[in-house]
Formats: C-alpha cells, sequence, structure tokens
C-alpha cells in the first residue's frame, strides 16, 4: 500500500511540486517508512465549523498564541473555499512499531503560498499542538521554495536522537544532543545504537 514517501492521488501542480520535493527528502531519513507519512488535502467541505451551534463554538479550546497565524490562515481560506494541502510525518518508536505506537506527530501545512510547520494532533492532524521541543516554522514563497523549506525543518526534526524511561510513562519521550550518552533508566527510540 504505501510504496514511496508522502504518497499522493490527485493533486494541482503547485501542491505536486511541494509534495515532489519533501518526497525525494523523505527517502533519506532515518527510521522513517514510507507507511510514516500521508498527504492530506482539506477543502472548504471539511471546515466543520460551520455545523457547530454558535454556543458551542465560543467554549471550544483556545489555541496558544503562536498558531493564531496558522489557524486564522487556514479558517480564511477554507471560507474562500481554497484546498489546503497538508504533509503528515508521524515520529512513532522503533521498538513499538508493530503496535503503531506514535509518540509525535509532524505537519507542514501550505495554504497559498505560506507554510506552516508544527506539531500536530496526532488524530486530525490539522490542529497544532503546544509549542514544546519543536520550533514553528512559516514560510512564505513559491511552491519548490517551501517544499525545500518544510523537507529540511522535517529532516532536522527526523535525525534528533530519542530517548524514553523504560518503561514508558506519560509522555517520556524526549530528544536529546548528538554525542550523548544513554541516561541511566533509558532505552533509545530512534536513531540511537540498535
Amino acid at each position: 500500500m504505501y510504496d514511496d514517501w508522502f504518497e499522493d492521488y490527485e493533486l494541482n501542480s503547485q501542491q505536486q511540486a511541494v509534495v515532489d520535493v519533501v518526497r525525494e527528502s523523505a527517502r533519506s531519513w532515518p527510521e522513517c517508512r514510507p507507511a510514516d507519512t500521508v498527504v492530506l488535502v482539506f477543502g472548504p467541505d471539511e471546515d466543520d465549523e460551520e455545523d457547530v451551534a454558535p454556543a458551542a463554538r465560543e467554549s471550544r479550546w483556545e489555541p496558544p498564541t503562536e498558531h493564531t497565524a496558522y489557524l486564522t490562515a487556514l479558517d480564511e481560506a477554507l471560507d474562500r473555499g481554497e484546498e489546503v494541502l497538508t504533509l503528515i510525518a508521524d515520529l512513532v518508536d522503533r521498538r513499538e512499531r508493530d503496535r503503531g505506537l506514535i509518540f509525535m506527530t509532524l505537519g507542514a501545512t501550505v495554504i497559498g503560498n505560506r507554510l506552516f510547520c508544527s506539531e500536530r494532533h496526532s488524530q486530525n492532524y490539522q490542529t497544532p499542538e503546544p509549542t514544546r521541543n519543536v520550533a514553528l516554522l512559516t514560510a512564505a514563497g513559491p511552491p519548490e521554495h517551501l517544499g525545500r523549506i518544510a523537507a529540511a525543518w522535517f529532516e532536522e526534526i527526523m535525525n534528533r536522537l530519542i530517548v524514553s524511561s523504560h518503561p514508558v510513562v506519560g509522555g517520556g519521550y524526549r530528544f536529546v544532543p548528538p554525542g550523548t550518552a544513554l541516561p541511566p533508566g533509558h532505552r533509545w527510540v530512534r536513531n540511537g545504537p540498535q
């Protein structure tokens, strides 16, 4: 099923240009299989706010302010009837692959000529998570330029060493600097010695 990274089916030429650049880079990412990546195109018919009663909309979750520009651009694009391209890459625990243990989802969304990269919710892919260990990235430019920036952002994170406490307890994953020895009571999750 997953023969290539960021498989896609019906993209317009600008979307395809972004995906092609990121796909080429993804082939060299460590511990990232094609099944760990996905391309999503959201259209105006997938804007669920219209179906929510006003009272429910008022009490909804308010995102951290660092995501305001992204969420505003997303809402405006969907209101205008534009499609929004999102590339998703999951960071998967290499020892827990069979169980599908995803401990972080990364997303790069192209809205018009703008790119928004951040950690994303692992179930709906559009909702950004609060900023923790992954810096937000925004850029503007033509599709190939945005593809190169997104690819570099994904690649830098994919190359990070990651450890977890053993046994994994409540989000026990963390990035460690290159050259770090395995801390006592931890195990390598990604990119460390086998």
